[in-house]
């Protein structure tokens, strides 16, 4: 009769992590039964967490819903003004408390922390509420130790909408705000912030090649279902590089726009040209400026209006230089008015820098080498010295005297000159006042 065998069949590795679990559930487990079963440690404090857990129900902490810490850190910033939106790179720092998810390190090889997928455990959904797209947090590990606590750290890139005042530019300061919060969740601490005007976290800020942030704080701000954070961030415009681009053109504008009111009066074809090509540059520059600035923004910048406003004097400038032309050159029959010619010769002649005109420098700007000119001359000078109709012309200005035909043309060049030497005056002034108003 042969003997009946007895074998023992081997426990399963799902038998040994029940067994393990089961010991691990037995309250006042020591360290000696931590290794029942061969499970690890580690294992068996995941599963026993996680085991009745429930990640769609926010946790309470000592009977009430858990508060949520918030805290924020800049990486990077930057403003687009056509379309008026904020940008800003960072991190959050999210802390908050779940008592369900505690234990003894001593019981699980002194394990004080451990990381778990953010699906696994209930995380505050945290976005930006005046912004762009949500402004959605990136899917990130959740730390945890023994006492409770819970840290997330996700990055995100927020574009928050932004009412810029472009009236410095491009010298200009802009104060933007983020909302950031969670609909329905109306406890949120924000992280390291003793009150109100506290200066955010942007020690680790790349800096921009534009932007510079020089004031920054933040404030809870509580609602009727659903609380946020709101910071707000000054930056300033880093503006060395618009010296150049705009800055300087515009002294140069200015500079050749004086100049050519000191152009000799007959040189008026020269005058319109010089003004004619910076009436172009200008042009140029309203294109440059369409392409920075929003053009329907709330207040104009004060460059565009110095640009604008140096646009229409130049246009003026180019009316008063046709005149000047006009009395210089025209052929006149006449002589100017007495009160002007005294005026001319004068203190006031004086003050314009005419007193160094003489007559002999315009006859001999005013002789030609061509013989053939210079007999129409002789021809026209006789006919005024031997005109005796001219003298009683009741049109006439002055007639008891009439001065010989080069000396009339002197005096109105003379004229010519003086209105340009006022008008440069007027001008210099114009542009001053210009500047001081529109200084940024």
């Amino acid at each position: 009769m042969k003997a009946s065998l007895k074998i023992k069949t081997p426990i399963s590795g799902m038998e040994l992590l029940l067994l393990g679990l089961a010991a691990a559930s037995v309250p006042g487990a020591t360290a000696a039964d931590t290794n029942i079963g061969g499970v690890k440690a580690l294992d068996r404090l995941h599963a026993g967490l996680f085991l009745n857990y429930d990640s769609l129900v926010q946790p309470q902490f000592e009977s009430v819903p858990t508060p949520v810490s918030l805290g924020l850190v800049i990486n990077y910033i930057d403003i687009e003004e056509i379309n008026g939106k904020l940008t800003v790179h960072c991190y959050l720092n999210i802390r908050w408390k779940d008592e369900n998810l505690t234990w003894q390190p001593s019981e699980y090889d002194n394990i004080t922390q451990i990381i778990v997928r953010s699906s696994e455990v209930w995380k505050p959904q945290i976005t930006l509420l005046n912004g762009d797209e949500g402004g959605l947090l990136a899917d990130t590990q959740v730390l945890i130790d023994h006492h409770g606590h819970l840290l997330r750290v996700p990055p995100a890139v927020y574009t928050a909408y932004c009412n810029l005042n472009m009236q410095n530019w491009p010298q200009d300061e802009q104060t933007c705000t983020l909302q950031i919060g969670s609909w329905g969740l109306k406890n949120i601490v924000a992280e390291n912030i003793t009150d109100k005007d506290a200066v955010l976290d942007y020690d680790e800020l790349v800096q921009s090649p534009e932007w510079e942030i020089v004031n920054s704080k933040a404030r809870f701000v509580s609602q009727d279902f659903y609380g946020y954070m709101e910071y707000t961030l000054t930056a300033k415009r880093r503006s060395s590089m618009y010296t150049a681009v705009i800055y300087t053109p515009a002294s140069c504008i200015v500079i050749l726009a004086l100049a050519a009111f000191w152009l000799p009066p007959h040189m008026g074809g020269e005058k319109i040209m010089i003004n004619g090509l910076l009436i172009v540059v200008i042009a140029a520059f309203f294109m440059y400026f369409a392409q920075l600035v929003p053009v329907l923004a709330n207040k104009t910048p004060l460059v565009v209006i110095f640009y604008s406003t140096t646009l229409l004097l130049l246009s003026v400038s180019t009316i008063i230089e046709v005149a000047v032309l006009y009395l210089a050159t025209v052929r006149h029959k006449r002589r100017i008015p007495d009160v002007l010619r005294k005026l001319l010769h004068g203190n006031v002649g004086t003050w314009l820098l005419l007193s160094h005109f003489c007559i002999q420098p315009a006859l001999q700007q005013a002789e030609k080498t061509n013989e053939l000119y210079e007999h129409q001359q002789e021809q026209e000078q006789n006919f005024y010295e031997n005109d005796e109709d001219e003298s009683t012309n009741p049109l006439d200005i002055n007639p008891s005297e009439v001065p010989a035909y080069k000396a009339i043309q002197f005096d109105w060049a003379l004229l010519a000159t003086a209105v340009d030497r006022v008008f440069f005056v007027v001008y210099s002034l114009s542009f001053l006042i210009l500047a001081i108003v529109c200084a940024v």
